[in-house]
C-alpha cells in the first residue's frame, strides 16, 4: 500500500513489457514470477517516446534477460510483391524497359536507385491494374455456355471455347505457382 502511494505521488509510470509475461522461472517447482519492473517519469517518456521493454528468451539461467530500448528502427521502404509469372505475360518486358529507360531523377546514387525502383514499382502496379481485369475478361465462358444450351456450336465458337479452356488451364497453373511463391515469402 505504501509502495503504491509512493509510485503514484512520484508520478512514476510502469512500462509495459513485450515478449514474455514472466521473467523468473524457479527450477524446483513450477513457480513463475515477474521480478523486473521499469518505472519512469513522464519527462523520460517525452524525451524517449519510442521506449520499448522486451523480455527475451532465457537459456541456461532461471532469469530472462530484459531489454530496454529507445531507438527507432527504419527498415526502409516497404517491399512490393513481384511474381515470376509476370515475366511471361504480354507487354511485361516493354513496361520494365520503358520504365527503366524513361526515368528521370537526380541525387546520390543510392537515392537515385531507390527512386528508380519506386518508379518501376508504380509502372508495374499500373500495368497490373489494366492487364489483370483483361485477363479475367478473356476467361469468361458464360456466353459460350449459354449458346451450347440452345444450339450446336459453330466452328469458330468451338475453337474459341477450346482456346478459352487452354487459357484457364494455363492461368490455374500460374495462380498455383504464384500462391506457392507467395507462401514462401515471409514479409516482416
Amino acid at each position: 500500500m505504501g509502495f503504491n502511494r509512493f509510485i503514484h505521488e512520484g508520478g512514476l509510470i510502469d512500462l509495459k513489457m513485450g515478449g514474455h509475461r514472466m521473467t523468473y522461472f524457479c527450477h524446483d517447482d513450477l513457480k513463475l514470477s515477474k521480478l523486473d519492473i521499469f518505472f519512469v517519469c513522464s519527462d523520460f517518456l517525452s524525451l524517449h517516446p519510442n521506449v520499448v521493454v522486451t523480455v527475451l528468451l532465457r537459456e541456461t539461467s532461471d532469469h530472462c534477460p530484459v531489454l530496454l530500448s529507445s531507438t527507432t528502427t527504419d527498415f526502409g521502404p516497404t517491399p512490393f510483391r513481384f511474381f515470376n509469372s509476370w515475366m511471361d505475360r504480354d507487354k511485361f518486358s516493354s513496361i520494365v524497359a520503358n520504365a527503366w529507360l524513361h526515368f528521370q531523377g537526380f541525387g546520390m546514387a543510392d537515392s537515385l536507385l531507390a527512386a528508380k525502383f519506386k518508379h518501376l514499382k508504380l509502372r508495374l502496379k499500373e500495368w497490373r491494374a489494366i492487364s489483370y481485369p483483361k485477363e479475367l475478361e478473356d476467361l469468361k465462358m458464360d456466353s459460350l455456355d449459354h449458346i451450347v444450351e440452345s444450339r450446336a456450336f459453330m466452328d469458330f465458337e468451338r475453337v474459341k471455347r477450346r482456346d478459352g479452356f487452354k487459357k484457364i488451364t494455363k492461368l490455374e497453373k500460374v495462380i498455383s505457382f504464384d500462391l506457392k511463391q507467395k507462401s514462401r515469402i515471409l514479409w516482416p
